[in-house]
């Protein structure tokens, strides 16, 4: 994936977070395995965040990032905060953390998707990082997309 097709990633998954304040409340807390629609979206955003605050500043060449945080710590706090946090709230912190992504995007040339390091002993880019959220991205909204029985048109 280039990086136009990164930053048209960002565009269309906006847009698809957007459409999820048009959901019933039914929708919104129907359940996903162990989570709810809810909970996946406030995940989505915990990771979010943690990767603008913890990740990002500190992608330089040659970098050694520590290990992620526990997962399981992680998503139990999101699922914790959607059960407490109402929907527009959740989807509007959303929003704004993407157009974050998305202005360090526009900012981005191929030699800053380069940019090499390791995160504890996973050596990865800049780019292949995104990549990876991109897939997390598109794991969780086919999953939301299948509770809903929404499909999606490329």
């Amino acid at each position: 994936m280039n990086l136009e097709q990164m930053k048209q990633h960002y565009t269309h998954f906006s847009e698809w977070i957007q459409s999820l304040k048009g959901l019933t409340d039914t929708e919104w807390n129907m359940p996903l395995g162990q989570w709810s629609v809810a909970a996946v979206v406030s995940h989505l955003l915990f990771w979010d965040q943690y990767s603008l605050e913890e990740r990002f500043p500190y992608f330089k060449e040659g970098a050694q990032l520590p290990s992620y945080p526990d997962f399981q710590k992680v998503n139990e706090r999101a699922q914790e905060y959607a059960e407490c946090t109402p929907k527009e709230e959740i989807l509007d912190s959303l929003l704004a953390v993407r157009g974050q992504f998305q202005k360090m995007l526009e900012e981005m040339d191929n030699d800053k998707l380069a940019v090499a390091f390791k995160i504890s002993d996973h050596h990865m880019t800049v780019g292949t990082y995104i990549m990876d959220f991109i897939e997390h991205d598109l794991h969780h909204q086919n999953q939301v997309n299948s509770v809903l029985g929404w499909t999606i048109v490329k």
